[in-house]
């Protein structure tokens, strides 16, 4: 098969599986994406982050985004534990509408809905931000025992000794657990330019993001600890929520989430302590009176997804000029699948090779 043809073809792949596979929605400056192949989402800011978005900038991730699998969302259901994306006895599906998009796993005995909604205008922890509500079904005619954790590869603040995380109450540095009864009220990771902060009902673990991610439910806690797992990773910090094991009956039904809230970063002003409560879900904000959850929400919005795609299509040109001159070089080639598998991680679609 000529170098051509092949490269062609990876991009054709490219094209079709990113417009099967990933939903974008977009609300102000942020814009969400659901992978229904892999079961992840990923959560990016658009242009300029002091203000003046044009919503046609370079995409800004607030979480690790070469690899989307890295954050997920598990469930332990009669302690056997099941990494939502991967585990192949739940088949997953988009459902929801453009105003309430949200990712469906579904297995014999237990259906698990991710559902998103943007929201706005919350004042000093962001100016917008995304609620993440998960519902579990039991599908059964008996009780089972159910829990589940949701695992966030935060990312702004590493390589940012100046940024570090913090709450209301203590500036994170080892590894900690946060709990309501201890005084903490909400969680921030930084860099000098963006701030994301996540809402705090539950208990939530900030880690090394490796320990976190082997462990079938929770990892061994050691106060102080820092965030190297040697030799694989290093200085590679996470935020992990616990969402407690507890008997569902037959036919019910329990949610719970939580709140990420997004803001351009002043880092001499953090933001100030706020209750994060609404009832019926765990870390649901309350909106004002004028902005109702459906009325934050915008409509689906392909500008993201066109850039990507004319960035494909300029990889096809430039690969189909330098055949036809005869004077592509191993570096062009190289530059070229570089772009491409950049391209392909942000869709959770791996590499070309």
């Amino acid at each position: 098969m000529s170098a051509r043809r092949m490269v062609f073809l990876f991009l054709l792949g490219f094209l079709v599986l990113c417009a099967t596979n990933a939903a974008e929605y977009k609300n102000g400056s942020l814009v969400l994406v659901l992978n229904e192949k892999n079961g992840r989402f990923s959560l990016y800011t658009v242009g300029d982050t002091n203000g003046d978005v044009s919503g046609q900038g370079r995409r800004t991730p607030l979480l690790a985004d070469e690899d989307p699998r890295t954050s997920f969302l598990a469930v332990m259901v009669n302690d056997r534990s099941y990494k939502l994306g991967d585990a192949s006895a739940f088949k997953i599906r988009l459902g929801g509408d453009d105003q309430k998009p949200s990712l469906v796993f579904e297995s014999s005995i237990l259906q698990v809905t991710e559902e998103f909604s943007f929201i706005q205008n919350q004042g000093p922890l962001g100016n917008e931000g995304i609620t993440i509500t998960i519902t579990m079904q039991n599908r059964q005619d008996r009780s089972i025992n159910a829990g589940a954790r949701y695992l966030l590869d935060t990312c702004l603040s590493e390589g940012s000794p100046d940024f570090p995380m913090f709450t209301n109450r203590q500036t994170i540095a080892s590894e900690v657990l946060l709990t309501k009864a201890g005084g903490d009220t909400f969680w921030t990771d930084r860099n000098k330019n963006l701030s994301l902060t996540g809402s705090l009902d539950t208990d939530v673990l900030i880690a090394n993001w490796k320990r976190l991610s082997e462990a079938s439910w929770k990892t061994d806690y050691r106060p102080g600890r820092n965030f190297n797992f040697p030799p694989y990773s290093m200085g590679d910090i996470a935020v992990c929520y616990y969402f407690e094991i507890s008997p569902l009956g037959a036919g019910e039904s329990r949610s719970f989430g939580f709140s990420l809230y997004v803001k351009s970063q002043d880092a001499a002003s953090p933001p100030p302590a706020a209750p994060l409560t609404a009832a019926g879900v765990a870390g649901a904000p309350v909106l004002p009176p004028s902005v109702s959850p459906v009325q934050a929400a915008g409509p689906a919005v392909p500008s993201a997804k066109e850039q990507d795609l004319a960035a494909v299509r300029e990889l096809m040109a430039r690969m189909d000029a330098g055949l036809s001159s005869g004077t592509v070089t191993p570096e062009e080639l190289a530059s070229i699948e570089s772009a491409l598998n950049e391209l392909r991680a942000r869709y959770g679609l791996g590499s070309v090779r």
